[in-house]
């Protein structure tokens, strides 16, 4: 831990009463935390890790409306996904891109191409056309879009969202506009007691040691952890939740034609998809059920992962070896009755939310969820904060990107400053993509316009920046979450990038 970090979380002086203590920062914690700063409300959001650092940082990157509960005739949630998917897409034009689907009709997949064609009909209708047209394709019009298909099998094309960096630098988004908007955010910082009176004292625990606040409302936005923060809280949930563990793998090259995710039905029936991961190709996922949120690959995962991509391309063949980072995860799934959470079929459930509110202790759960419905999730907490009584404000401006109109300007200037024409493209939207107007703060007046990480628009100048201004703590912080590198790069390749692993010594990390 560098003394910079230190320093950082020394409580000494920081403030210890609050309206709203949020447990918790996963993306359901951060998109609160955003959305009560901007009702007036002051926040403190902790979590016991770093933010983002367990559920929110292992999903499949997908902004999506949910196709697969068409199945189950999930109409409405659908369409409130979609609609949620649709805003996201508005509100944040460089983190949420749209991105095509080929879904490759073969043995395993469950309707042929008539019906694919009008479920992806339906699908884009159902979402208020808020993407481009679906499309149909003959064997060989499949085979040409992309040669790595088995020949003979036809396609469909959908269309829903992706982000281009990672699920846990969407969730830091929230957490900056949280802060800029008056928020405390500690990381690192767990709750290990509670006593309710009239308001609530906490007992909290981070490197600098034990100390109390008080808050006059407690958020559980702990995710899978949310039952033990309950027992913390003397405030059980009717709604329970069943874990789903999902693994992701991640490969040395991208096996794609084109910037596309391909779509397949797995062994087992379920979707399974090639997704990009800057620039190399991301596979997955599984579905087993746990008990334990705490998961890890194992030999089973990668060899079912690795079955079921080379059962569906032809001339790939994908080796162990070639598997550059792996992540695994749960997916908090809720369950209306809890008592019944070992009896019910997982298999059914979706992602949908459910929000508890325990009035007497102005206790407020939020259980499951995604990370697309996630503005939504915002919404209701302020809706019910002022049902508790609370004096709130209508919120404004606590989600977005804001002003789109300095993005040219700022791309232009790269350009002119750098020799490498295309990295600089790279750089001047990867930057601005995940900071803003920020962005030229960060690069100011470089001469030297260069990437730190060949292919991900990473320079060493957006690196220090990080370090020193968005509560980076350990590597993997800076690495996994603040950035996508060390999903997208193997061990290798990082501790082999010199500048990167100076920059890194001389933090401390």
């Amino acid at each position: 831990m560098s003394n910079q970090t230190q320093s950082k979380n020394d409580n000494t002086n920081q403030d210890v009463d609050f309206d709203v203590v949020i447990v918790g920062a996963g993306i359901n914690g951060a998109v609160s935390a955003a959305a009560l700063s901007a009702a007036g409300q002051r926040v403190l959001l902790i979590d016991k890790s770093d933010f983002a650092s367990f559920t929110s940082q292992q999903s499949s990157n997908l902004v999506w409306g949910g196709i697969k509960y068409l199945q189950s005739y999930e109409f409405m949630l659908v369409f409130k996904l979609c609609l949620a998917r649709n805003r996201l897409m508005r509100s944040y034009p460089n983190q949420i891109k749209q991105i095509g689907f080929l879904a490759s009709l073969g043995k395993t997949a469950p309707f042929g191409r008539l019906l694919g064609t009008f479920g992806t009909l339906f699908y884009w209708g159902i979402g208020l056309f808020g993407t481009n047209a679906p499309s149909s394709y003959s064997a060989t019009q499949a085979k040409a879009l992309e040669p790595a298909l088995i020949s003979g099998r036809k396609a469909v094309r959908y269309y829903d969202a992706y982000l281009p960096d990672t699920d846990a630098r969407f969730v830091y988004d929230f957490i900056r506009h949280a802060k800029r908007l008056g928020a405390d955010a500690r990381n690192y910082t767990e709750l290990i007691a509670a006593e309710h009176n009239q308001n609530w004292s906490l007992s909290l625990r981070s490197a600098a040691g034990q100390y109390q606040v008080s808050a006059r409302a407690v958020i559980n936005a702990a995710g899978p952890f949310a039952a033990n923060v309950s027992q913390l809280l003397e405030s059980p949930t009717k709604a329970g939740l069943v874990l789903s563990k999902g693994v992701h793998l991640t490969l040395n090259r991208k096996i794609t034609k084109g910037n596309q995710v391909l779509a397949f039905w797995d062994e087992q029936g379920r979707l399974f998809y090639v997704l990009p991961m800057g620039d190399r190709s991301m596979i997955g996922t599984t579905d087993t059920r746990v008990t334990d949120p705490h998961t890890a690959v194992d030999e089973v995962d990668r060899e079912f992962v690795l079955r079921q991509i080379n059962n569906q391309l032809e001339g790939v063949t994908i080796r162990p070896e070639e598997i550059i980072s792996e992540r695994s995860g749960v997916r908090p799934l809720v369950i209306e009755n809890s008592a019944q959470a070992k009896t019910q079929d997982w298999h059914q459930l979706s992602r949908k939310h459910v929000i508890e509110v325990n009035p007497s202790k102005k206790v407020i759960s939020v259980l499951g969820g995604k990370l697309t419905d996630c503005l939504n999730v915002g919404q209701e907490v302020v809706h019910e904060i002022a049902k508790l009584g609370f004096r709130t404000q209508k919120p404004a401006d606590w989600f977005g990107e804001g002003d789109q109109s300095l993005f040219e300007r700022f791309k232009e200037d790269l350009l002119s400053r750098a020799k490498d024409k295309v990295g600089a493209v790279r750089i001047a939207e990867s930057i601005w993509r995940r900071h803003g107007s920020k962005a030229m703060e960060i690069l100011g007046s470089s001469s030297e316009i260069e990437e730190l990480v060949v292919g991900l628009g990473i320079t060493s100048e957006e690196v220090e920046y990080i370090i020193h201004h968005e509560d980076v703590v350990t590597r993997e912080d800076l690495l996994r979450r603040r950035l996508p590198i060390a999903m997208a790069r193997s061990e290798r390749e990082i501790s082999e990038n010199l500048k990167l692993q100076t920059l890194l010594e001389r933090a401390g990390l």
